[in-house]
């Protein structure tokens, strides 16, 4: 009681008010006790109507939100007591008509329904439950059919033995119900009530009351008419005071867990559409068991069309909002947060679909970056990468700038080749090495890496700029510009094609195992096979530097055949663990190969129950040409998991067509998250675990990282925080446990 007080003084209901509350309270608890002299009841109840009229009106004008929601409750809640008033003044022989005062109750009740029905859209407006109105809707209309199917006299009885007066109750009983029902629902989709959910909650019970007991009152049933007809006025205006108590207090912020309301919300929509479609049948059903008269056809028919109608509405909203909801995800994977630039998949979207040519790409690192947070703090260093931003986009000749990590940016010029060292010079010049903040001059050196194509091609373009800008850094230069002399990074094409038809020839492939450990009680959950290529002229090659080219020349089979048997040759350091194995697409749409690939299985008497197959994005394979083959694997009994998830441009349809086990999320989007936009990891990896599919964040190197992916809600880590990948000859060195290994 005390914290109910206390609320109200906090909320500013005035002193007079709260106790003219309290006094129509206590009028509804004396009044019972005189049921017996009626003239004293109905001039309590006339004495009572004026403060509750005003109290309403001034509860209203008093209020900071005077909002069209709050008006139409006030309305509503102020004519159904106009309603009881003029029932009041009927008792003294005011020449005024019965059904013109429940007319009058009607309409109120009407408002308070409609009040209802817009909290309701605000609700789903607020927590971004698409269609929860239309589902409520579509489940008391299926309900109310089902209802008269079952009910042979039901609609009989209403319009002809009923009079107007009890037709117009049953309506309004049928408002009430309606409304508690919504606020059942609300409970079960925010699993709490406040005090203002409480008292709008008590003030449809006790209009429901009302109503019941003037039904059973036109009815002439109770042994006491007049007791009954107290109580009936009495729930009235207790219900009153509670509206004056409410129409104060009440706010529209909708201040509860947005969790619960978002997966609950979605099982309402289906529960409301499945009983939508089987109601129909359901009632026609049971009407045929009671052995009732046959409907007329027509108004079967009509029933079916409204509700199918209902239905079909539901539907063309869900998949609207699907796909606005999507075009929102895609905005928020390819946009920093704290810049607003692009990130790297934003450039790769923006950059790929244009028929440019001439294009300039440069990397560009702020050095020493981590110097600024620790003298001016995050906040300034904040500001920093912003001002960088919004000048890299005023840059002459700039097609885009986009953000990619937290203190590296990309920026794409159109800019022929003979104008590369001009440019540069510009861009230099432009920006300097100084910026302001907080009305001081800082030191803010930029290190530079360049690359230039005649032929678009971003993701290549991108790649070879952070070469350049690695070797300026090595050289300790401000400014490279890629060349295409033979580097680490590039092997001429003849003579890799000689070293990967060696490594087939040979019949081995010195592979690699990178661990995956379990996040809760760090247990090592699977071990990935990396594939690698050695050479004696150039050492072991990575698969960036042939994987390409192995695929052009059709070698990509054969070298995964190898990885397999390379796993069997090792199985008795490997153990029992589950060793995941990469699987090009192009191997799954062939049945040829696939069937190829699971007969090795049985060759090198290797269990597809230890596998997990990982399978990467190619863009000219959908998804749906996937399904058999994972079909096929996964009735040999191999697990399935999404590999690189995030970095293609359909990853959401992979996800929501192919039947995985395991997602594994793409360093890229952890990078991201660095640059202060969590929300691309926090979806990727709340939607995963919704699907209920296990999820892997690769690339982890952190223990910020670490920390984040914890907190996010992560299932297993992999990365070079516990281990690089090690050769097969090293897998006894693995930790079985992360607990077990010392991280920094």
């Amino acid at each position: 009681m005390n914290a109910i007080i206390q609320h109200i003084e906090k909320e500013g209901m005035p002193v007079f008010w709260q106790f003219v509350s309290a006094c129509l309270v206590l009028n509804t608890f004396i009044m019972p006790f005189l049921f017996s002299n009626q003239d004293l009841v109905y001039s309590l109840l006339v004495i009572a109507s004026p403060p509750f009229i005003i109290g309403l009106y001034v509860g209203f004008n008093k209020h900071k939100e005077k909002s069209i929601p709050r008006l139409v409750l006030v309305g509503g809640v102020a004519i159904v007591g106009i309603g009881a008033s003029l029932h009041n003044l009927i008792y003294f022989k005011f020449p005024i008509s019965t059904h013109f005062a429940l007319m009058f109750e009607e309409v109120g009740m009407i408002l308070i329904a409609i009040f209802a029905y817009i909290h309701m859209l605000m609700f789903e407006k607020k927590f971004n439950i698409k269609g929860l109105a239309i589902d409520f809707s579509l489940l008391v209309i299926s309900g109310l059919f089902v209802f008269l199917l079952v009910s042979p006299n039901a609609l009989h009885t209403l319009f002809y033995i009923f009079d107007f007066d009890q037709q117009i109750l049953v309506f309004n009983l049928f408002i009430g119900s309606t409304i508690l029902c919504m606020s059942f629902i609300h409970y079960l989709l925010t699993k709490s009530i406040g005090l203002t959910d409480g008292i709008r909650t008590l003030l449809t019970i006790l209009l429901v009351i009302h109503f019941s007991l003037e039904m059973l009152l036109s009815f002439e049933k109770g042994n006491n008419p007049l007791l009954m007809n107290t109580l009936s006025r009495s729930t009235l205006y207790l219900a009153g005071a509670l509206a004056i108590a409410f129409v104060f207090l009440e706010k529209m912020s909708l201040d509860y867990p947005a969790i619960a309301p978002t997966r609950l919300g979605n099982l309402f929509m289906w529960v409301s559409s499945i009983f939508a479609i089987i109601a129909i049948p359901l009632g026609l059903v049971i009407r045929s068991a009671l052995d009732a008269p046959p409907l007329d056809l027509f108004i079967v028919g009509m029933t079916s069309i409204l509700i199918s109608s209902i239905v079909i509405w539901r539907i063309i909203i869900l998949i609207k909002n699907s796909n606005q909801q999507k075009k929102r995800l895609n905005s928020l994977m390819q946009t920093s947060s704290l810049t607003g630039l692009p990130n790297y998949q934003g450039y790769l979207e923006q950059l790929t679909f244009s028929e440019l040519e001439n294009i300039l790409v440069i990397h560009i690192n702020i050095e020493d970056f981590k110097s600024i947070n620790d003298l001016y703090g995050r906040d300034a260093g904040d500001e920093v990468l912003k001002s960088l931003g919004q000048r890299l986009k005023q840059l002459p000749k700039s097609l885009l700038a986009a953000h990619i990590q937290s203190d590296q940016f990309l920026v794409a010029f159109h800019c022929k080749k003979i104008d590369v060292k001009a440019l540069i010079e510009t861009i230099q010049e432009d920006l300097g090495i100084w910026d302001t903040l907080q009305g001081k001059w800082i030191a803010v050196p930029l290190t530079i890496g360049a690359s230039h194509s005649e032929v678009l091609n971003p993701e290549k373009l991108a790649k070879q700029a952070e070469i350049a800008l690695k070797k300026a850094r090595k050289e300790h230069s401000s400014f490279a510009l890629y060349s295409e002399e033979k580097t680490r990074y590039q092997i001429p094409r003849h003579e890799l094609r000689q070293i990967l038809q060696q490594s087939v020839d040979d019949d081995y492939l010195p592979v690699h195992f990178q661990p995956i450990y379990d996040l809760k009680d760090g247990t090592l959950k699977s071990l990935e096979l990396l594939i690698r290529v050695d050479s004696k002229e150039h050492g072991l090659l990575l698969p960036g530097q042939f994987l390409e080219q192995a695929k052009s020349y059709a070698l990509l089979t054969s070298l995964t055949q190898i990885c397999i048997k390379m796993i069997a040759k090792h199985s008795h350091e490997l153990g029992d663990i589950t060793i995941n194995v990469n699987l090009p697409p192009y191997m799954l749409k062939s049945a040829k190969l696939l069937k190829n690939f699971i007969q090795l299985f049985e060759d090198e008497k290797l269990d597809p129950k230890r596998f997990c197959i990982e399978i990467t994005e190619d863009e000219e394979i959908s998804a749906h040409e996937l399904i058999p083959a994972i079909k096929t694997l996964r009735e040999q009994g191999f697990s399935i998991a999404m590999d690189d998830f995030g970095t293609g441009y359909s990853s959401l349809d992979r996800l929501s067509v192919l039947e995985v086990d395991t997602v594994k999320i793409d360093r890229s989007i952890l990078l991201t998250a660095e640059t202060g936009n969590t929300t691309i990891l926090e979806w990727a990896i709340s939607l995963t675990k919704r699907l209920g599919v296990s999820v892997v964040v690769e690339g982890v190197e952190t223990l910020e990282q670490l920390s984040l992916i914890k907190l996010l809600g992560a299932d297993s880590v992999q990365g070079f925080l516990y281990s690089k990948p090690v050769p097969a000859f090293q897998i006894k060195d693995i930790a079985l446990n992360s607990n077990d290994i010392k991280v920094t």
